[in-house]
Formats: structure tokens, C-alpha cells, sequence
């Protein structure tokens, strides 16, 4: 799948910047924000076909933001794919994590990240 708009909400703008390089050069259109708070006010100005979100960021970080967008009619059903160190166990559960909630460990490698990407797409009917 090329060209789905895709959201990338990182607080390392050097990670944040890989991710934005590499989903583009699959073809999609992103849009990176630094924060749980950019990222709320991004999703409701353009709703995207993903988001991409860190796990453990300040301000409450990938969990805050996962549960405002689930509170949304207009949100609700957006895949999230958490990159995250932390325990995908532990986050799947923090966030109640539904059948839109997603789960790829860091480190991980370019085309992994770009196939899981293309999967999420697909399965939402997006492809």
C-alpha cells in the first residue's frame, strides 16, 4: 500500500526523522509530531489512515494518546502501531489494547517495519 497518510509522533526528532525517511520512501505521507498533545491537534485537523506513536514519551506519552483517540467517534478506529522498547505485554494491557492496537519492538529493521506498516493497511482496507 503507497500513499496512506500516516502520523509519526516520536519524541526523538533524530528516530523521528528515520521513521519519516523510511515510511516516505515507500511512498506514504506523514507527518511527525513531538508530542502526545501535536499529536491530538494533527489527528483532528486531518484524520490519518495510521498512526505511529512511541510508547514511553513525556506527558503521558503513546498510552494518553491511544485513549483519547479510542474516546473519539471520529478516532476511535484508527490503527496505532506502538514502537516501543518497553514490554509489548505490559503496553497491550496498559492501554487496553483493541483489534486497531499494534505492537512492534525497537529495535527494529527498515523493511520489517515498512511490511508490518503495509499489514496494518491492508487489514483496515486500506490497501
Amino acid at each position: 500500500m503507497a500513499g496512506a497518510s500516516i502520523l509519526v509522533v516520536e519524541d526523538d526528532s533524530d528516530l523521528g526523522t528515520l521513521i519519516l525517511h523510511a515510511l516516505s520512501s515507500a511512498g506514504h505521507q506523514c507527518r511527525i509530531a513531538g508530542d502526545t498533545v501535536e499529536a491530538l491537534a494533527m489527528v483532528l485537523a486531518g484524520k490519518p489512515a495510521l498512526i505511529i506513536t512511541d510508547y514511553m514519551m513525556p506527558a503521558g506519552g503513546g498510552s494518553i494518546l491511544h485513549k483519547r483517540l479510542r474516546m473519539l467517534v471520529d478516532t476511535r478506529d484508527i490503527p496505532v502501531l506502538f514502537l516501543s522498547s518497553a514490554d509489548q505485554n505490559h503496553i497491550m494491557q496498559s492501554v487496553d489494547a483493541d483489534r486497531s492496537t499494534y505492537f512492534l519492538a525497537k529495535p527494529y529493521r527498515k523493511d520489517h517495519l515498512l511490511q508490518v506498516v503495509a499489514e496494518i493497511l491492508a487489514k483496515s482496507g486500506l490497501s
